[in-house]
């Protein structure tokens, strides 16, 4: 979809991706080590601090559309 000159695929493919990535993974970790300790509370503020994290979601969201693609070309192979 083009609006105003600007096509989304490309900008989607120009997100910085690396640093969600690492971003996430900072963040799972600190979750780790606060069950470690035996630390509830922190484990769980940081649990909810990914579900509102837009590196989260943008990732999920980028994991769906690799998903249904990849089964999408399984189902066409299929019926070859």
């Amino acid at each position: 979809m083009v609006r105003h000159g600007i096509n989304t695929s490309e900008l989607w493919k120009k997100l910085p991706w690396k640093k969600f990535q690492k971003t996430l993974f900072r963040l799972q970790k600190r979750v780790f080590k606060a069950v470690q300790f035996g630390d509830k509370h922190k484990a769980w503020s940081l649990q909810k601090l990914i579900i509102k994290s837009q590196a989260a979601r943008l990732l999920v969201v980028s994991q769906g559309r690799t998903r249904a693609n990849a089964s999408k070309n399984d189902t066409d192979t299929r019926t070859l």
